[in-house]
């Protein structure tokens, strides 16, 4: 189990996330998108596609694109699709499981 936080605010919590290149990708499904804003910022990665940015937002604080998403994905990246990783402020932590 994985939660990503934004100060107090868990911004997501999945069992079903995806590690690829040392970052956890959390299934959109256990995103709270409320929190997302899609912005201007895109960037490419050779193998993966255009990633697309969002910038979170919550009742204490803002972080300019913190998340990013791969919405079209290159066919070798093809199961990342429907994915949100974070970083920058977001503290993304593993669960221990019992």
């Amino acid at each position: 189990m994985f939660v990503a936080s934004l100060g107090d605010t868990v911004i997501a919590k999945s069992e079903d996330c995806l590690v690829i290149e040392n970052n956890i990708y959390f299934p959109k499904n256990d995103v709270k998108t409320e929190y997302l804003f899609q912005t201007e910022t895109s960037t490419r990665c050779p193998w993966k596609g255009m990633a697309t940015y969002f910038d979170i937002k919550t009742m204490e604080n803002s972080v300019k694109d913190a998340a990013w998403s791969y919405l079209r994905p290159k066919s070798k990246a093809k199961r990342i699709k429907g994915h949100i990783a974070f970083w920058k402020d977001v503290v993304v932590k593993e669960l221990p499981t019992n």
